[in-house]
């Protein structure tokens, strides 16, 4: 007999049933599905919440190239999510398990449709108007070769990081990625090493995310 609450068992079947078959893994014992997409990966997260039996529902991308230990939504659209579902009952809360799993299978599909290369992922990342994706930005730009492209991603970041309207704002994961910055910045006008850089870089988050830290890449 599961000693899983009766809604955590209830998602886990359905994430099994849905997520599964299209190669998604659960995160150790949580509620987290990975997409391995090798430079990227899908996360599915069926959140929980402090106060009530229930879930929530976020799927969106974590770019493997950020050198960090943890997934986080680099991507995330805010219509992809799903508030809170509260458990009554397995009778209940079963239909709306199965619901959420078929709602992050088709978001993951779509993340793989819109992210197939790093063009496709340097032409979203290039649009946006946040900073932190400015960073995003430089590397994929980098990777593709576009040298004064990246370098001016990046110094639109570090110029951000060393604005004083922002600096009640900064912390010391923003100081990490300011140095971070800069040296890929350094590294952006040849493009071997650049490559070889954030590969290691992406194998390193791999390992740290227990994924398979020797999958080829395509740069």
């Amino acid at each position: 007999m599961s000693s899983a609450a009766p809604h955590a068992r209830l998602l886990l079947d359905a994430a099994r049933e849905r997520l599964r078959p299209l190669g998604l893994v659960q995160r150790g014992r949580s509620r987290t599905w990975l997409d391995d997409r090798g430079w990227w990966v899908g996360v599915a997260s069926f959140g929980p919440s402090s106060f009530a039996r229930g879930t929530y529902l976020d799927v969106g991308v974590h770019w493997l190239w950020q050198d960090e230990d943890d997934v986080s939504f680099d991507v995330l659209d805010p219509r992809d999510s799903v508030g809170f579902v509260p458990y009554e009952s397995d009778e209940q809360f079963a239909p709306h398990a199965a619901s959420l799993a078929e709602r992050a299978a088709a978001v993951v599909v779509e993340y793989r449709r819109r992210f197939p290369t790093v063009e496709s992922a340097a032409e979203h990342l290039v649009r946006s108007d946040t900073f932190l994706d400015c960073l995003d930005a430089g590397i994929a730009l980098g990777l593709l070769g576009d040298t004064s492209g990246s370098r001016s991603m990046f110094r639109r970041y570090t110029a951000w990081f060393e604005s004083d309207e922002e600096s009640e704002w900064r912390d010391e994961i923003d100081e990490v990625r300011y140095e971070r910055a800069r040296l890929l910045n350094a590294l952006a006008d040849t493009r071997d090493r650049f490559a070889e850089r954030i590969a290691a870089d992406v194998r390193r988050c791999r390992a740290a995310l227990k994924l398979d830290p020797d999958v080829p890449l395509p740069f």
